[in-house]
């Protein structure tokens, strides 16, 4: 766990940081010591860019704009799971703009990577023991597994709290779900419209495959118009990792699917992959369409369309409702809403060609 307090309200001169070496500030800041250098000597002489990294490091480092270290006055916990070697984090862009805003409200904003072995060691750093006043004053938690596990243990000791995730549950849990129902849709209509009549669905073997692929049955036989049973409608379950996506890819190939909606950035990688190595091009011979967020999807080769969220308002909205939370613990009114992603189009989906 790594926590962010307030930025310095000044600019702060070398001989301040003399208890933090210069190596220390570079690698916090993700610069190099020499941009470190001048953020602290010559502010105007680096990017607004690099001077925000720079303030953030010395934050997270507990400096302020003298020598002393600066304790928060609040900390909230950002949660999301630890992520596999392989695979590829969809709250990476969320977890990024959460700790920007948390910052920039002036709260310490203290990182975890939620692993099940671990939930009981890391609920008692952030809760402290029975009785005592709690270490954050509350939480957003990203994903299930391992982060689910954690928010249930800091729901236990009623800790102001909100989930984002993609499945929903009875668990009294405040939450804002991200609805890939209603997103997978909003892909076959597109690919349909396309011209697509034989579309597969690749979904991560997790607690929401079973509503995902209940949704795209029901979507393909509403488009289409045909009774979407398993032939007339392909689903592969796979694990997480690049190379279950390549093994799920060249089961729908094998099933002449000639478009691939895929639930998870790595999947997405794994069929690229399965379609280069059956040297098929994609888009020509295969279109791929990724539900979910997908890092740098417009430089991917090709730019892969997407159904995507709005992370900005998303992490607006869970910071607002759990410092709501925060200012009235205790209110027992429960946040339940989802939020429907849009299609962004690039350039992997295109009508079918013949193969």
């Amino acid at each position: 766990m790594n926590s962010a307090a307030n930025p310095p309200s000044s600019t702060p001169e070398t001989g301040e940081h003399k208890h933090v070496g210069l190596d220390a500030i570079a690698e916090a800041a993700g610069v190099s010591k020499a941009t470190a250098s001048r953020a602290l000597r010559n502010p105007d002489s680096v990017s607004a860019g690099s001077l925000a990294k720079v303030r953030r490091a010395l934050a997270i480092l507990g400096v302020d704009s003298g020598t002393r270290e600066t304790p928060p006055r609040q900390m909230i916990a950002l949660v999301r799971p630890t992520v596999a070697p392989g695979n590829v984090d969809p709250y990476a862009r969320l977890f990024e703009l959460l700790t920007s805003k948390v910052f920039a409200q002036g709260i310490a904003a203290v990182h975890v990577e939620a692993a099940v072995e671990r939930a009981d060691a890391l609920a008692e750093s952030l809760l402290g023991p029975h009785g005592s006043k709690p270490h954050v004053q509350g939480a957003i938690v990203l994903g299930g597994g391992a982060a689910g596990e954690l928010a249930a243990k800091l729901a236990e000791r009623d800790l102001p709290q909100i989930r984002v995730s993609n499945a929903r549950h009875s668990d009294g849990i405040s939450r804002i779900v991200l609805d890939a129902t209603d997103g997978i849709a909003t892909a076959v209509q597109h690919l349909v419209h396309l011209g697509h009549r034989r579309i597969g669905l690749v979904v991560l073997r997790d607690s929401a495959a079973a509503v995902r692929i209940a949704g795209f049955r029901k979507s393909i036989a509403q488009v289409l118009h045909i009774p979407a049973t398993r032939d007339q409608a392909p689903v592969v379950e796979a694990a997480g990792g690049t190379m279950a996506g390549v093994a799920a890819a060249e089961e729908l190939l094998g099933q002449q699917c000639s478009a691939v909606i895929a639930c998870a950035p790595s999947l997405s990688f794994g069929i690229l992959e399965a379609a280069g190595r059956a040297r098929l091009d994609v888009p020509r011979d295969l279109s791929l369409l990724t539900v979910g967020d997908m890092p740098d999807a417009d430089v991917i080769a090709p730019p892969l369309s997407q159904v995507s969220y709005d992370w900005e308002a998303i992490a607006v909205s869970a910071l607002n409702e759990v410092r709501a939370m925060m200012a009235d613990p205790g209110a027992e009114v429960a946040i339940d809403y989802s939020v429907t992603p849009d299609l962004v189009l690039r350039a992997s989906a295109v009508p079918p060609q013949r193969r």
